[in-house]
């Protein structure tokens, strides 16, 4: 009876220890397969596509005298465009043409014809990654040429509000030829401060003046504004003009148009603009 209570003993201890290293390899094999399947299953990592910047970077300038170069030094010639040309070439390490289609004396309305008619400009503009533009100086000068010292803060105000159309005409016409482009266009300044002391609150209309453009540019598609009202306009100029009744920042033959100096901060206020928008311009 003893005998057969331990063969029941050990059958039961064979039987227990069979189980026990069954269920260990059971569960080893299902947690190698669990452990391949994670491993399967894991995702790859996938390599961010980085856009290379373009080899060639065309700029297309349209506009007036400011654009055309007037008043700049022999030295550089071809005012902000010449040197943006050179700025972005230099910084960006890049192919870089310029096409300047700038006109002295040229009105918003002047420009906006020549948009239309220019055939050069139609093959130009498509291909411009940058497109820059000057416009209102010259619309300014016409109205305070017909009203001489008669001209108040109401005629500004005025002849601003009908720029204005004119001005988100001449930008839709370039928009109709280049879609894609971003367009900078660089806002009026006051070189008149000497002639206009008459004008009460002149200095506040071409402020007036330029948050309008801003605000057109704001509506358009990929358009920057760029304020240069402050530029040529400093407590230092003030004071140096009532002494010698100029402005060291502008050409001395007209007053008027900026001197080499002059268009050396133009060009650094655009280039900053520029500068901060590469995603739109540099980028495939």
């Amino acid at each position: 009876m003893k005998k057969r209570n331990i063969w029941i003993l050990v059958i039961i201890i064979v039987v227990l220890i069979g189980g026990g290293v069954g269920y260990y390899y059971f569960n080893n094999q299902n947690s190698s397969k669990t452990t391949q399947v994670i491993k399967k299953s894991k995702p790859k990592k996938i390599k961010k596509k980085v856009n290379p910047n373009k080899s060639q970077i065309n700029i297309v300038a349209v506009g007036d005298s400011l654009t055309q170069g007037v008043g700049d030094s022999k030295k550089v010639g071809g005012g902000y465009v010449t040197r943006l040309k050179q700025d972005i070439a230099k910084k960006y390490k890049v192919k870089t043409n310029a096409y300047n289609y700038g006109v002295s004396g040229d009105t918003s309305t002047q420009i906006i014809s020549r948009i239309k008619s220019d055939r050069k400009m139609h093959q130009d503009l498509p291909k411009a990654d940058v497109i820059t533009v000057t416009v209102g100086g010259n619309d300014f000068m016409h109205l305070l040429q017909k009203k001489g010292i008669d001209l108040t803060e109401t005629d500004i105000t005025n002849e601003e509000k009908q720029f204005d159309v004119r001005l988100k005409n001449l930008l839709d016409d370039l928009r109709y030829y280049n879609s894609d482009a971003p367009i900078y266009l660089i806002g009026i300044y006051n070189p008149f401060s000497i002639y206009l002391s008459n004008v009460k609150n002149a200095k506040t209309a071409f402020i007036n003046w330029n948050k309008a453009s801003a605000q057109v540019a704001s509506e358009e598609k990929l358009t920057y504004f760029v304020d240069i009202n402050n530029l040529y306009q400093t407590k230092k100029v003030d004071k140096e003009a009532k002494k010698t009744g100029t402005n060291p920042y502008l050409y001395n033959k007209d007053h008027f148009h900026p001197n080499g100096t002059g268009y050396d901060m133009m060009t650094a206020k655009v280039f900053e603009e520029v500068s901060k928008t590469t995603k739109d311009w540099l980028i495939k």
